[in-house]
């Protein structure tokens, strides 16, 4: 059961390359997709070459920016505690992370979120605080 529940967000890694590599966001620019854990985007956001694809591609001209600013335009990712996600908040994208207290589960956070809010953003700037807990949802 531990494995399942702390590895059950690795998945989403594959969903998103399989969106971005295969193109599917440049064709639909209108498409907007919403993935539930950041901390799954940050290996792929925080170093670029972790959008490389190898072999064929459906676009081989895509570069890797391409596919992270296709990431930056149309996706973003919730997070309810992740000091390792706001410490990538610069290569994650400020504009597509947004915080939720994961009401009503169990792991979620409320009805400590204020004290969570603060823990985890401590030495971010205000302005970036507010986006990702109130202006990106909105």
């Amino acid at each position: 059961m531990f494995t399942g529940v702390s590895a059950f967000q690795m998945g989403l890694i594959n969903i998103i390359a399989a969106l971005i590599g295969a193109g599917v966001l440049e064709r639909h620019p209108r498409l907007r997709v919403s993935f539930g854990r950041a901390a799954s985007v940050a290996p792929l956001c925080a170093r670029p070459h972790g959008f490389r694809v190898r072999g064929p591609l459906p676009r081989p001209d895509q570069d890797e920016a391409e596919r992270i600013l296709a990431w930056r335009r149309q996706c973003k990712a919730t997070f309810q505690f992740d000091p390792i996600g706001t410490k990538l908040v610069d290569d994650i994208g400020v504009e597509t992370l947004m915080w939720g207290s994961d009401y009503p589960h169990t792991d979620g956070v409320w009805p400590e979120s204020s004290k969570y809010i603060k823990e985890q953003f401590a030495g971010l700037a205000l302005e970036v605080v507010h986006k990702i807990t109130c202006e990106n949802a909105a």
